[in-house]
């Protein structure tokens, strides 16, 4: 994995706790610096990750652009989309070696602590990760595995309307009226009512479904097409 950024020592002052999106097309990382966040750029200088893991001919591990690039020519050692996996026993077979979503969902993990490592100079201790509003708890704890296997203990998991809420700014509102938030990713739809209360948003509502999301409307769309392009 190789870094346009020099590696000087890492330094451990104090805790070093990134936000991570891992989403099941991109995932992104950022840091708190100077009282607001900060997007940490990848070895690319790029700011989104696809979420694609691909193993070389020689067997390296190969973590985002330039494992999707590969999805195309190497396919039998690609695998995108497999956040929609975790939590469940399926596996994706790479080489003729089974992973599953946990083990490729840490790959992505640790890639992203490298570079948020790499950005910043320092250890990164922790991180708080982003989870669809429907996920249910085996899958949250799936996550949170995947974040040990990556060697980045995951303090909290953040219901994504709840982050979007923070991230629109909704605490410094005038009004605290419940209000409606569409989450509709590579993967998972979520419908949810978000309400502030006493200073803390809280989800009081989701509905949602944890199979339907842009890789559905991709196939949808191919289904569509396919009897144009056949002979």
């Amino acid at each position: 994995f190789a870094s346009r950024y020099t590696k000087p020592p890492l330094r451990v002052e104090c805790d070093m706790i990134v936000g991570i999106d891992l989403g099941t097309t991109n995932s992104a990382c950022a840091i708190w610096r100077d009282d607001t966040p900060v997007m940490v750029p990848n070895a690319l200088g790029e700011f989104l990750t696809p979420s694609a893991i691909s193993l070389g001919d020689d067997d390296a591990v190969l973590v985002g652009r330039a494992a999707r690039d590969r999805m195309a020519t190497h396919p039998d050692r690609t695998v995108t989309s497999f956040k929609r996996r975790i939590g469940t026993r399926e596996t994706a077979n790479l080489a003729k070696r089974d992973f599953d979503a946990e083990a490729l969902s840490a790959l992505v993990l640790a890639s992203l602590k490298r570079d948020a490592e790499a950005f910043t100079g320092e250890a990164v201790t922790a991180a708080v990760v982003t989870v669809p509003a429907y996920f249910n708890d085996r899958q949250r704890k799936a996550t949170r595995r995947a974040g040990e296997l990556a060697g980045l203990p995951i303090r909290r998991l953040i219901n994504e309307p709840t982050a979007a809420a923070l991230a629109f700014g909704i605490a410094d509102r005038a009004d605290h009226e419940p209000f409606l938030v569409f989450d509709l990713g590579g993967g998972t739809f979520d419908v949810s009512i978000v309400e502030m209360f006493d200073g803390v948003i809280e989800v009081r509502a989701s509905a949602g479904d944890n199979r339907l999301g842009g890789d559905d409307f991709n196939d949808c769309l191919i289904d569509l097409a396919r009897p144009a392009l056949d002979p």
